[in-house]
């Protein structure tokens, strides 16, 4: 009578171990499981919360991206002056500053989830030890995004025909490009060269641009071309030009023909005659062009440069035949960088640039007491660094070495500028260590630091490719948190489901049955 009785009024079927021993061990057992998963949906509901308030967070920073190249686009055409550019580039550092605060400020808890600090970080959602689900978010400030691989090889002297193998482009396979000659024909030069790497991009992640200029070494002096002067094969003739070409005879002779040679010319801001490739394709010069138009002589044959974009900041690996055609042949020196997008919003440094492709020029002398240019970048104080942009093998085409065998003399200071183009100031003086060359022959021959980010049309272009990096990375670290959240989501559901009926399970065991214990009751009296 006073078991059945107890039992009625607590409502439970075992009281004490005497009521049911094994009984009370599973139910307790099921009692704890039950409450453990109480919490651990709770701990669920935690990261889920984390989760998306740093996707929320980020969200907004990818409105900020699509914001920034949508200005590098606008800055990305001639119709801007340096006064709207500058502008753009403004607008564009304030929109930074406030990516990088939402990734310094977006916290849960006093715990920040954007910085980069957030790796690997655990949430017990079982019953048992162990049972978690982790979660990493990348960081997104400005310095840690957008990392964009730029490289650019070293001018075309040279024709030939050029088969680019892009190594390892997935990872795994390698990717080759059907053959392209290098020429000053249509349908040949970089320009082709550049199509047919474009229009496989969506595969291999590998864009390409060219520059394919001549540009006098000083503005335009009083001059005549010789009756043979033709442009790729296309015969100009005698022309007589005044000072600046003031008459504009050189470059309405040269444009006459600029249909068929598919070269135009025009006069640059500095007074300096710019020949430009419309197609990509090669630029020669045959005769004479007056030196007047200051041509340096191993510039009448010139094919550009050649410049590759990939998005993910990782080396391109090139493979071939005759790719000095293409100037990423082995006497070659490639400028290369991997750029963020931080790194586009100060001035950018004259190696950078260089990669970017800012320069239509590198190549050039190197006066260095070593046997090869291998021995000189490797020579103590020779200003190259593993950390410099500079390979061997791979843009900066000083190809020529003048060893302590061999000896230069120059007797003035206008010889030194015609050899180097540089002035005073440029760094280079009697006495001149390694380095010092090392630095000189960067500056000396137009490779220089270039005003920041969208303030140029090149600019603008690399912004512009920066900035679809940065929201690809954005991107995949979303996506990776989606992911986490429906991985937590489901267990979550899963977890709630199975506490419930843990629940119920313990109730069959644990719980009186008042039916049965009310008779009981009734036949004890």
């Amino acid at each position: 009578l006073d078991a059945s009785l107890s039992r009625l009024s607590s409502g439970l079927r075992i009281n004490s171990a005497a009521d049911d021993a094994s009984g009370m061990a599973i139910a307790d057992s099921l009692r704890s499981q039950a409450n453990t998963l109480g919490q651990a949906i709770s701990n669920g509901n935690d990261a889920l919360g984390i989760l998306q308030t740093a996707d929320k967070a980020m969200d907004e920073q990818l409105k900020i991206l699509d914001t920034i190249k949508t200005k590098a686009t606008q800055a990305a055409q001639d119709g801007q002056s340096l006064k709207t550019r500058t502008m753009l580039q403004a607008d564009i550092n304030r929109l930074m500053e406030e990516l990088d605060n939402i990734a310094n400020t977006t916290s849960f808890n006093g715990k920040q989830l954007l910085s980069g600090n957030f790796i690997n970080q655990e949430f017990q959602i079982g019953a048992s030890s162990n049972q978690t689900v982790k979660a990493t978010i990348g960081a997104t400030q400005s310095s840690k995004i957008g990392l964009t691989r730029f490289e650019t090889g070293g001018r075309i002297s040279s024709s030939g025909e050029v088969q680019f193998t892009l190594k390892n482009y997935n990872g795994i396979d390698d990717f080759q490009f059907q053959k392209v000659v290098i020429s000053t024909s249509v349908g040949t030069g970089l320009g082709a060269l550049a199509d047919e790497i474009n229009k496989n991009a969506d595969k291999t992640g590998v864009r390409a641009t060219f520059t394919v200029e001549t540009r006098g070494m000083a503005a335009v002096r009083a001059g005549t071309t010789s009756d043979t002067f033709a442009i790729n094969g296309v015969t100009i003739g005698k022309v007589a030009y005044e000072d600046g070409d003031a008459n504009g005879a050189l470059v309405s002779a040269i444009n006459s023909v600029k249909d068929t040679t598919g070269v135009e010319a025009s006069i640059d801001a500095n007074g300096q005659l710019l020949l430009s490739s419309r197609e990509g394709r090669g630029i020669k010069i045959e005769g004479s062009i007056g030196g007047g138009a200051f041509i340096n002589k191993d510039m009448m044959e010139n094919y550009g440069r050649l410049s590759l974009v990939k998005n993910d900041g990782k080396d391109i690996l090139i493979s071939g035949t005759n790719l000095s055609s293409a100037g990423f042949g082995a006497n070659n020196f490639i400028s290369q960088a991997s750029v963020s997008l931080r790194e586009s919003k100060g001035q950018i440094d004259a190696n950078i640039a260089d990669a970017m492709g800012f320069g239509s020029v590198n190549k050039g002398v190197m006066l260095a007491g070593a046997s090869s240019v291998s021995a000189y970048m490797s020579a103590a104080g020779s200003g190259f660094s593993a950390g410099s942009g500079y390979s061997v093998g791979s843009g900066k085409n000083y190809s020529t070495v003048f060893t302590a065998a061999n000896t230069i003399t120059i007797s003035a200071a206008s010889q030194l500028s015609k050899v180097y183009n540089v002035s005073a100031g440029s760094g280079f003086s009697s006495g001149s260590t390694l380095s010092q060359f090392a630095t000189m022959k960067t500056t000396a021959l137009g490779v220089k630091d270039e005003t920041a980010g969208v303030t140029t049309l090149k600019g603008a272009m690399a912004v512009m490719d920066i900035a679809e990096t940065a929201i690809t990375n954005l991107d995949q670290i979303r996506a990776d948190i989606g992911s986490v959240q429906n991985q937590v989501t489901s267990t979550i559901n899963n977890i709630t489901v199975t506490q419930v009926n843990v629940k119920a399970a313990e109730s069959q065991i644990r719980d009186v049955d008042f039916a049965a214990e009310s008779a009981n009751y009734s036949k004890a009296n």
